[in-house]
């Protein structure tokens, strides 16, 4: 990925952010409260891609005090102090003690750092259409190895679906992200999605009539799996 390609990657994910962190929480919550772990309040939770930590400080504000035992921020750098902002987010959250202190985790090479089993849940946010295919799949192979059973993979963003966009807008937003990186970035086929996580034994969850794929606005799609 290129410098300027990184620039946009980041710029790109504040902005969304903003717009979809409380309809990413929406569906986090329904699942983790499902959940044994989240009952328990021992759902332990990690995000790549954290940007500046707008999805850490919505979800913990929804499910913090009734499910979340910690939440792992990281990203693949401290993009210009965005990870002091992560701590602040959380902080104005009322959730300081939950969320730890954030770090740096390529998913391209996930399974190499992470512990088995060590974990509830992994989200990721708008950054398989701004990253390479790699990274996605090596967020699958970190998340099937650090995952206890039963827990799950988030993965929200825009999708082709059948090969085909699902909007005129959509292929105007992947025309315009394969001039920024034609060799990385593009919307990614939800069945490629579901393949990927078949493969390294995640499956499709629902719960309460919530099923994966979750429709969001603005044609998205949170992809929801379980171990």
């Amino acid at each position: 990925m290129t410098r300027g390609a990184e620039r946009f990657n980041i710029a790109v994910s504040a902005t969304a952010a903003q717009r979809n962190k409380a309809h990413v929480a929406r569906v986090v919550d329904a699942f983790v409260r499902s959940s044994s772990a989240g009952r328990e309040k021992k759902f332990e939770l990690l995000e790549l891609g954290c940007g500046v930590g707008a999805h850490a400080a919505e979800i913990l504000r929804a499910s913090g005090a009734a499910c979340l035992k910690r939440y792992y921020p990281t990203d693949v750098c401290d993009h210009d102090g965005s990870f002091a902002a992560v701590m602040e987010n959380c902080a104005d959250a009322g959730a300081s003690g939950t969320c730890a202190a954030p770090r740096t985790m390529d998913a391209t090479t996930m399974a190499d750092v992470v512990e088995a089993e060590s974990l509830d849940g992994v989200l990721m946010v708008n950054v398989a259409h701004i990253s390479s295919r790699a990274a996605t799949l090596g967020m699958f192979a970190g998340s099937a190895k650090a995952l206890r059973k039963g827990g799950l993979v988030f993965v929200y963003g825009p999708f082709k679906v059948g090969g085909e966009f699902r909007s005129e807008g959509d292929a105007r937003f992947d025309a315009s992200l394969r001039l920024k990186d034609p060799e990385n970035f593009g919307l990614v086929d939800l069945e490629w999605m579901d393949e990927q996580a078949r493969s390294v034994g995640l499956t499709p969850a629902s719960v309460d009539g919530m099923k994966s794929p979750v429709e969001m606005p603005a044609n998205n799609l949170t992809l929801v799996y379980a171990k």
